[in-house]
């Protein structure tokens, strides 16, 4: 008796323990509601990019809205998508443009004239400043026009980019120099040397900037992880890592708990209110190939993609705030970034 009961319980464990993924639901979903837009990049030069929906209240995911919505593909690598003057801005990279949609995910514009661009941060000005991977630089465009005003040369590919107060800070994974613009003058006016290879940038409480550097193998520059004091530019903390394959990427602030997280391999965070704060494992990928993290403003949720052998669908999974994970679902090739609406 006593062996069937333990057995039972076993029985009973796994299949509490067991999280079947979400449904796929109908093609057209209820963008309305709140939920989860994942930016799928695609195969390289296949034009098979696109955009899933994972609606958090029904947990249902809808695979390639965009197409469902507007009947045709998005184009080639789906780079990132933001939310702005009630219009997602979908930046397609290899297709050089960057869609312009109403909430309801219908195109209502496209704007070209960019080479690769990648991300873009938004000022109250109406303007929206896209990093580029080829263009040398970083576009300025007017959100209301639609239309390229300028053009600000930097002579590097230009990745990540977020605005404090005057200044837009730029990263750039093959340049010594985290770049700064002038807003309201919109020119470059100055830059920082970080040591090698900028690409994940974010801002915390105290309004200190945080960095990841890929670093420069060939130059004996390992990956590291910078804290900035955008009053004096100074380098007030410096995490490095201790092998040249970290593969640090895509760091976030959680305004929650304090704490910065991002993919090093796992998934690692520190909590920004300690100077001597070190970082910590919070979600080990064991086997899984993360490649995009972002983070649930809301409940403190860490969201995370396994992009897998990079051709087949990707795995979403949703951590709490304690690394336990809740919640996963598929969605399409390659999904990097993640919009939480």
């Amino acid at each position: 008796m006593q062996t069937i009961s333990i057995r039972l319980l076993v029985i009973v464990f796994i299949c509490i323990s067991c999280k079947p993924p979400a449904k796929e639901s109908d093609p057209l979903p209820d963008l309305q509601k709140k939920g989860i837009y994942v930016v799928n990049e695609g195969n390289f030069q296949s034009g098979n990019g696109s955009v899933s929906f994972y609606d958090s209240a029904q947990k249902t995911v809808t695979q390639d809205i965009y197409f469902a919505k507007n009947n045709k593909t998005a184009g080639d690598v789906c780079q990132s998508l933001y939310f702005y003057e009630n219009n997602f801005f979908l930046v397609v990279n290899n297709s050089s443009k960057i869609e312009i949609l109403n909430s309801d995910f219908l195109n209502t514009n496209t704007i070209t004239g960019l080479i690769s661009p990648r991300y873009i941060a938004f000022s109250k000005t109406y303007k929206a400043y896209v990093t580029d991977l080829y263009g040398k630089g970083v576009s300025i465009l007017n959100t209301q026009s639609l239309d390229i005003e300028k053009k600000i040369t930097i002579n590097y590919w230009t990745e990540e980019i977020l605005q404090y107060k005057d200044t837009m800070y730029v990263t750039s994974p093959k340049s010594k120099y985290l770049y700064l613009i002038d807003v309201a003058a919109e020119v470059l006016k100055d830059s920082i040397d970080i040591g090698f290879g900028s690409s994940s940038i974010a801002i915390d409480d105290n309004n200190f900037i945080w960095l990841l550097c890929d670093g420069n193998q060939s130059k004996s520059i390992y990956p590291s992880l910078k804290c900035i004091n955008p009053v004096d530019r100074s380098i007030v903390r410096n995490i490095t890592a201790t092998t040249f394959n970290s593969l640090a990427s895509k760091i976030h602030y959680s305004i929650l708990d304090k704490h910065i997280y991002w993919i090093e391999n796992d998934v690692y965070k520190l909590n920004t209110q300690n100077i001597n704060s070190t970082k910590d494992i919070c979600i080990s990928a064991l086997g899984k190939t993360f490649y995009g993290l972002t983070i649930n403003q809301t409940n403190g949720d860490i969201v995370v993609s396994d992009a897998g052998d990079y051709s087949q669908r990707s795995t979403i999974h949703i951590y709490n705030k304690k690394g336990l994970e809740r919640e996963s679902f598929k969605a399409g090739i390659i999904s990097g970034y993640m919009l939480i609406k």
